[in-house]
């Protein structure tokens, strides 16, 4: 996969858990590992956009899913939460690339680039176990400034990908890892993950 650039707005928001994205905006968490949601449409995760504003959720996460050093991101995450009916996007990604896997060693081996606990992993492992999960590398981008909206009601429910009412605008977004370091992390990442 390409990397594309982001564009100046965006419509497209992937939920995600409010204390993964505040290890994400640290470059601490690289990694989407997905099955996709209860009510997700057909079979599985899928990229619905190659660029996207994230959607922070509250929902299923919960402190003990997470390995202890990363552990404080939790309360973090909780002590920013826009208030009741509203929330705040602050992070914008770009798809990187996409694999496929069941293998839990594989799993393993990403947990740098990552902070759940082995437990969730592997409990994610087997719901559905005849669907692998989809490893989504992605790079993290601060907005210039973060966007407090009206929750719709259709953006409620156990879904990775919600249509935002009004396109944001993204224009001016800063990587959260500079060139640098991304590029060194994406090497040493490619040389763990399978052929896409």
């Amino acid at each position: 996969m390409i990397p594309v650039p982001l564009p100046s707005t965006c419509a497209v928001a992937l939920k995600e858990w409010a204390t993964v994205l505040e290890a994400m905006a640290r470059g601490e968490h690289l990694l989407l590992i997905r099955k996709g949601g209860l009510i997700e449409p057909g079979s599985g995760f899928a990229l619905a956009a190659p660029a996207f504003v994230f959607y922070p959720t509250f929902e299923h996460q919960a402190v003990n899913y997470l390995r202890p050093e990363f552990r404080g991101y939790f309360e973090e995450a909780s002590s920013r939460r826009a208030p009741e009916g509203q929330v705040r996007i602050d992070l914008a990604g770009v798809a990187v690339s996409s694999v496929q896997s069941s293998d839990p060693a594989l799993i393993q081996r990403l947990a740098p680039f990552h902070i759940y606990h082995e437990a969730f992993v592997t409990q994610r492992l087997k719901w559905q176990p005849d669907e692998p999960l989809t490893i989504v590398l992605v790079r993290a981008f601060r907005l210039p400034s973060p966007q407090v909206l009206t929750v719709a009601p259709r953006y409620a429910g156990c879904k990775s990908w919600v249509d935002l009412e009004t396109p944001l605008p993204i224009a001016g977004a800063v990587p959260v890892l500079n060139e640098a370091a991304f590029q060194s992390r994406l090497q040493a990442l490619r040389l763990l993950l399978p052929a896409a």
